[in-house]
């Protein structure tokens, strides 16, 4: 029945695009987020979903879509700079024959997310890729949820809605990118085209966003916290009104604690104890060993390279009985064990120049989210006074974007100090957004001054085409 299901919606997207070509390239982020390959339980094991899709949404790219533009920016090229890096460190010096695998995800996720704005045209195409996301990551979200919700949940139990550990459904993946893609499903809430905001929708997008805060709580995942604790700073940084935001967040925060479990409270408060914890200790040897190894091989090892680690942990354990306190230091030895965070991944893998070219992505991106929110506000805005009303709104519609995208990034590269994310398609996927709305603005400010020109209004402040669209 889940089978036919999935093949149902694939279906959907392969006939829908005989009539309207894009939906073969929303079809393509649908397995790239929702992953039915994992879901179901034989034939999507048996079809490659994936390369059909995107060359599917290559050919109809080139045949039948008539709104496509070509058009190739820097953060695109540094996307396919980082991909062409990471073909040569595989092909050249990698050291572990299994990181074929891994090149081989990883180059059609990013490669394809820099094809992207070349599709997204529109608004409503925009609109439509993130609500394609949203509801992939949700359906993944609602499962877990109503599983903590009826008592399910714990550290290393079964929350999704396969038993998997990989991508998106492994725990600290999962969390990191639901609370990182909260402001996204914000905006799309109050924003989007399709279905206008109420009373309706506000309480689908709040049980949403309630379902991405509990797969945190019931996979006790340390890292969800840390990034649900810099998405709750980043909120309050934003708000207009921080004392009453502040103080709500405050009580909040210490009224869910004796609903929480105490499993949780416990595995929370080795962030604390780092020393005692197995775990937490290994991933700091982890990165030592990785600082080491590049230092000799600055060019990075190649994907997987953690396989050859071999690490000494120095833990203690403390036992208090009565008035005496006794501590005890020993070392554990480990192997094998991954680099569980997206800095040092890259940096072990790649060496520096990959994570030179990673950074300068996340960087470029930042900056892009902070130029649509400046352009629209300083630059669009005595434009905007002549204009209509559609046009205010989509002002406020990619000003609104910017700043939500902001958040999403940071949030993520939040999670991403403890959990390795470096190559997954959703970092990606929001910044081939971000390109979309700069491009898509861009065209329709070309077209205000262009109006404004030939109307000849004596007293506006027309700015010149290369500084606005700068």
């Amino acid at each position: 029945m889940r089978d036919l299901l999935l093949l149902g919606i694939l279906f959907a997207f392969i006939f829908a695009s005989f009539r309207v070509p894009y939906f073969m390239a929303l079809g393509y982020l649908w397995v790239d987020f929702l992953q039915p390959q994992r879901i179901g339980y034989y034939v999507f094991n048996q079809l490659p979903v994936a390369m059909i899709l995107g060359v599917g949404a290559l050919i109809t790219f080139l045949l039948f879509d008539k709104e496509k533009k070509l058009r190739f920016g820097l953060l695109q090229a540094l996307v396919t700079l980082f991909v062409v890096y990471a073909v040569v460190a595989t092909y050249g010096w990698a050291v572990v024959p299994s990181g074929i695998e891994k090149l081989d995800s990883m180059s059609k996720a990013l490669l394809f997310s820099a094809f992207l704005p070349m599709i997204l045209t529109t608004r409503l195409r925009i609109e439509a890729a993130l609500a394609v996301i949203l509801c992939s990551i949700s359906a993944i979200t609602l499962s877990a949820g109503g599983k903590v919700l009826v008592g399910g949940g714990g550290y290393g139990a079964s929350l999704f809605l396969v038993n998997n550990n990989t991508g998106l459904y492994e725990a600290s993946t999962l969390s990191t990118t639901a609370l990182a893609l909260v402001p996204m499903l914000w905006w799309f809430y109050k924003h989007n085209s399709f279905v206008r905001a109420s009373k309706f929708t506000l309480i689908i997008t709040l049980g949403i966003i309630l379902s991405m805060c509990l797969v945190t709580i019931g996979a006790e995942a340390r890292t969800g916290l840390l990034s649900m604790g810099m998405l709750g700073f980043l909120l309050w940084l934003r708000s207009s009104k921080k004392i009453i935001s502040g103080v709500a967040l405050g009580v909040l925060l210490v009224g869910s604690i004796p609903f929480l479990p105490a499993s949780f409270t416990e595995r929370m408060s080795t962030l604390e104890t780092f020393n005692s914890d197995k775990s937490a200790s290994t991933r700091i040897a982890v990165w030592k060993w990785t600082l080491d190894y590049v230092s000799e091989n600055p060019f990075g090892g190649g994907f997987h390279i953690y396989k050859i680690n071999n690490v000494t942990v120095e833990m203690s354990e403390t036992t208090v009985e009565g008035n005496t306190t006794d501590r005890v230091d020993f070392s554990v030895k480990d192997r094998a064990r991954a680099f569980h965070s997206a800095y040092f991944e890259v940096l072990g893998e790649l060496g520096i120049p990959g994570l030179a070219i990673w950074l300068s992505i996340v960087t470029g991106a930042l900056y892009k989210a902070r130029a649509v929110v400046k352009r629209e506000r300083k630059l669009v805005t005595p434009l905007l006074n002549t204009e209509t009303g559609e046009e205010r709104e989509m002002s406020d519609w990619a000003r609104d974007f910017g700043r939500s995208m902001s958040i999403t990034i940071l949030v993520y590269l939040t999670g991403a100090l403890f959990v390795g994310i470096a190559t997954q398609p959703t970092l990606y996927t929001m910044i081939s957004l971000l390109v979309s709305v700069w491009y898509l603005r861009s065209d329709h400010l070309a077209n205000v001054i262009e109006r404004g020109r030939k109307a000849s209004f004596k007293n506006a402040h027309i700015v010149r085409p290369s500084t606005v669209l700068a």
